[in-house]
Parts: C-alpha cells; sequence; structure tokens
C-alpha cells in the first residue's frame, strides 16, 4: 500500500469550494455587524460621544481650577436661585398674622370671661329675682359646684353664706359682694400677685439661663403655651432656647418648630435622641455655654394616673440638677379650664411628684365653668400664674385675681 496517496483532483476542487463559501458567509455576517453599527451612530451620534465629554469635564472641574471668566460669571447666577427657594417656606406662614398684630389684638378678660359669667352668676342672679335667697340655698350649693369650684371651696363659700342675715340672704348684692370678697380671700391665701404690666414679670428670668419645664397632659395646649411664652420672652429681647422634650408624640416636635420660627427663638431637637432626660440635658448644657437668657422644656404630656410615667418626669427634672443644682426654676403645669375637677386632680399629682411652681390654665375663654380657678387657690396653694384666654399671642396674660373676679361677679359689688 502506498503511504502517500495523492488526492484525486475531483475532491481538492470541492475542498476549495467549501473553504472559499465559509469565508463568503464569514464576510457577509461582518459586513451586517458594521453596517448596524455606522447606522446606529448615525441615528444618535450623542449616545456614543456624551459620556466622554462628561467625563472629561468632570475631570476638568475637580482636578484643575475653573477658567477666570467662568468664575465671573459665579457670583451673577447665585441670585436667580434665592426667590426660586423662597416660596417653598412662605406658604406655611403667609395667612398668619404678624407677631405685633397678634399682641395688638387680645381681648380683655371680661370679654373672654362672658360664658362663665353667665353660667356662674347669671344662674345665682337668677334665684333671686322674686324670693329671698334662704329659700334658694340648695340651688346656690348646686351652681357653686357645677362652676368647678371643688368640695373644700363650696363648703367654705357656703359656710360665709349661711352667716348672713336674713334680709342680706336676699339681696342680690349683697350676696355678690360676700362671694367677691371670700374669692378674693382664696386668691390671697394661694400668694397670687396681681400683675405689673409685663405678662411674665413673676415668673423667673434673673438667672442665666433660667430653665422653665413645662408639664401637662395632652390636649390641655402645652405646646401653644410654650410657642406663646417663646414670643413674650423674645418680645422682651430674652435669647431662648426650645427643648422638644416630648420625643414620644412626632407631631410635638414639628409643632413646636413651627412656634419656634414664628417666635424666632432657637429650637433644639438633637436627632436620634429618644430619651427625654437626655433631651433636657443636653439643652441645659447647650445653654449654660452659649448664654441663653431662657431655657424652655417640652415634656411628654403624660397620664398623670400612671406612676412610671411620673417617675420618668422627676428624672427629666433630677438630671438637670446635673448642670445647673438650682433648676429647673419654673416648673409649670398647663391645664385645660373646661376639664374642671379633673384638673384639680392633674395638678394635684403633678404637684406632689414636681413640686410645681405654678399653673397656666387655658382656655378660659370656651368654659362656662371658670370656677376652677378658685379650686387651684383653694385646695392646693399654687399660685395661677398665666392665663389662656384665646389663640393669639397677646391672648396669654398674666393672671389677676381681682380682674378674675371682677370679670365673672361684676365690679360694682
Amino acid at each position: 500500500m502506498n503511504p502517500n496517496p495523492v488526492m484525486n483532483p475531483a475532491t481538492a476542487h470541492m475542498m476549495i469550494w467549501i473553504i472559499l463559501t465559509f469565508a463568503l458567509v464569514a464576510l457577509a455576517i461582518v459586513g451586517v455587524v458594521v453596517a448596524g453599527a455606522l447606522r446606529r451612530k448615525k441615528e444618535n451620534p450623542a449616545q456614543i460621544t456624551v459620556a466622554p465629554a462628561a467625563s472629561d469635564l468632570i475631570q476638568r472641574e475637580t482636578v484643575r481650577p475653573l477658567p477666570e471668566p467662568v468664575l465671573a460669571k459665579a457670583p451673577a447666577r447665585a441670585p436667580a436661585a434665592v426667590p426660586a427657594a423662597a416660596p417653598a417656606s412662605a406658604p406655611a406662614s403667609a395667612h398668619l398674622p404678624s407677631l405685633e398684630d397678634e399682641f395688638k389684638a387680645s381681648r380683655t378678660l371680661g370679654e373672654a370671661m362672658q360664658n362663665t359669667e353667665k353660667s356662674f352668676f347669671g344662674r345665682l342672679r337668677g334665684l333671686f329675682q322674686n324670693e329671698t335667697a334662704a329659700k334658694h340655698f340648695d340651688e346656690i350649693e348646686e351652681v357653686l359646684y357645677t362652676s368647678d369650684l371643688g368640695p373644700q371651696t363650696v363648703t367654705r363659700l357656703m359656710s360665709k353664706l349661711d352667716e348672713l342675715s336674713r334680709s342680706d340672704k336676699s339681696n342680690v348684692q349683697t350676696l355678690k359682694a360676700t362671694l367677691k370678697d371670700e374669692f378674693l380671700q382664696i386668691f390671697d391665701g394661694a400668694h397670687i400677685p396681681e400683675p405689673t404690666g409685663e405678662t411674665l414679670a413673676h415668673l423667673k428670668t434673673q438667672n442665666a439661663p433660667s430653665v422653665w419645664m413645662i408639664v401637662g397632659v395632652n390636649g390641655a395646649g402645652k405646646t401653644t403655651t410654650i410657642g406663646k411664652l417663646s414670643a413674650h420672652l423674645a418680645k422682651q429681647n430674652k435669647k431662648v432656647l426650645v427643648a422638644a422634650g416630648d420625643t414620644f408624640r412626632a407631631a410635638a416636635g414639628s409643632q413646636l418648630k413651627a412656634w419656634t420660627e414664628r417666635a424666632q427663638v432657637e429650637f433644639f431637637s438633637p436627632e436620634g435622641v429618644t430619651d427625654p432626660s437626655a433631651v433636657a440635658y443636653d439643652a441645659v448644657v447647650k445653654a449654660k455655654a452659649q448664654g441663653f437668657d431662657v431655657v424652655l422644656i417640652d415634656t411628654a404630656g403624660r397620664l398623670h394616673t400612671q406612676a412610671n410615667l411620673m417617675e420618668e418626669l422627676k428624672k427629666v427634672k433630677r438630671v438637670m440638677t446635673k448642670v445647673l443644682p438650682e433648676a429647673p426654676h419654673e416648673t409649670l403645669i398647663v391645664l385645660d379650664a373646661n376639664s374642671g375637677q379633673n384638673a384639680l386632680q392633674q395638678a394635684r399629682e403633678f404637684h406632689q411628684a414636681l413640686g410645681l411652681t405654678g399653673v397656666v390654665l387655658t382656655k378660659m375663654d370656651g368654659t362656662a365653668k371658670g370656677g376652677v380657678a378658685v379650686g387651684l387657690a383653694q385646695e392646693l396653694k399654687i399660685p395661677i400664674r398665666l392665663i389662656g384666654i384665646g389663640e393669639k399671642i397677646g391672648d396669654l396674660k398674666a393672671f389677676s385675681a381681682r380682674e378674675f373676679v371682677n370679670s365673672i361677679l361684676g365690679e360694682e359689688a
């Protein structure tokens, strides 16, 4: 057998044609790919060229300083961005009157206490139109009780009325004068000073900083009261720090921040801090270091019946003494006048736990039972410092016992 057989001519010719066919197919495929790429480039040339240009631009801005003409134009563009950003915050306060207007538009206590006057003494007056008071002492006692005076106060007043002669008991003006005198003695026993003209004159601002701890249950008007206090302090040119110590209610911080922005005082709410005691401590540290005049410490609106939550408030008060031994200088409870005897109970529990220095009575304009003020003075001897008689900032007023009594009993007695 021949080990090197020679391929016959027919087979060699066929192999050549097979190789040529594969070469032509390969060229055709390459041609299709190239043609597709050229077509895409023609239809969207930016798709290919943008990336290199952007990279080059980034490199120029980060590695080399901007050319001089660009730097010259930069200040001209900046002012244009300011008006565009302003409308974002404008709508939140655009509908609100100015603080100065709110201070001027406040009402008198007499105007705000009309509901109480009509309900309280108006009902008494109706008992003595045609008959003697002696026949209506049960009704008198009922009127006193339903005015939220409290049991101790009613007992004291009824004992005083019992001392009147028969003829005096039938005289409406004598009855009114007796009640008025007894009310004033009750307020005097609680050591409530008469206002001197300045709303916050009897609250401690002499220390630097002076720390005010504000307590009370949710719904009493605590956040609004803190906002009004900050505005009054700012009006006195005090440097004020408001600390958002109610870390359990999400809306509390945002509401308080809105008030501080209106009053143009500083808001303190450290990010990530959920312990009310830590917020209070850090706020006092900041105030002491940065020369603030007054620190307002908001607290959670706790139910006074929950002992563990009252313990938490004690801790808030306790940690502040580590920074300022005499802090807080004021511990004020905000009470809703509409809550009547419940307000007395709230004040009693908070006073026992914290040692209150004063009361802020809110919503006096909306109640027909304003007697809770007398009950607080009689039963707890806690001075009423401020009274809220409306939504305007000027509707937070220093409490005047004589003005209060005159507003519900009249000035002619």
